[in-house]
């Protein structure tokens, strides 16, 4: 059962936004390519993590939340709102 659900923008190299389905089960935060997938892209134990909320006005994606894992893994997701970003 998910914890948190909804599709939000994934940073992707080269500065590119891809929108994914993001989903907190317990502990862990999966990404999913579309809701059919049947496995995840990403699994991140969220234990330990940092994450550090980035405004960037006048940008595509003016909120970001960057969430830094335990062993060097880093993530950023997009949000259109800060009360978006709040609620994850």
């Amino acid at each position: 059962e998910a914890q948190l659900c909804g599709f939000l923008w994934r940073k992707r190299w080269l500065g590119q936004w891809a929108k994914q389905l993001f989903i907190i089960r317990e502990h862990v935060l999966l990404g999913f390519r579309c809701a059919t997938d049947p496995h995840p892209l990403l699994e991140m134990d969220l234990r330990g993590c940092r994450v550090i909320y980035q405004a960037k006005h006048g940008k595509k994606m003016p909120h970001a939340l960057k969430v830094l894992g335990r062993v060097g893994e880093t993530l950023v997701i997009g949000f259109q709102s800060r009360q978006q970003g709040e609620g994850w």
